[in-house]
């Protein structure tokens, strides 16, 4: 299935929704896109729902993604992933906290958004 990404400025946040089979290259341009567009907009909060996409990872490959997120730390205050629970492995979650990025993983797109709107 083609990955596909839907990018909406909502409130004080950039809610992302992404579709499809996605690999490292298809995540890293997913967080580089991401970036430039809440840059461009001053947006500094990040909704990205991931619960469409079919990831093809190896577990080196999510410490390599959460390395890069974390890359782009000084552009936001709070990230907040939803994947599906039978994928949510946590890799890519303590990887990119490790660098300084405010990013948490949900499964429940409601909990990642009080999340982000908290202090």
């Amino acid at each position: 299935m083609a990955f596909s990404i839907n990018v909406t400025p909502i409130e004080s946040r950039l809610h992302v929704v992404a579709n499809g089979d996605a690999g490292l290259p298809e995540f890293i341009g997913l967080a580089d896109l991401v970036g430039a567009i809440a840059r461009g907009n001053r947006l500094r909060k990040v909704l990205i729902d991931l619960l469409g996409v079919h990831p093809q990872l190896a577990f080196t490959e999510h410490l390599q993604l959460g390395t890069h997120l974390g890359r782009l730390a000084e552009d936001f205050d709070r990230v907040a992933t939803v994947v599906p629970a039978s994928r949510r492995t946590g890799a890519s979650e303590k990887a990119a906290q490790k660098t300084g990025i405010g990013l948490r993983t949900f499964t429940d797109p409601g909990a990642a958004i009080d999340w982000l709107n908290g202090d």
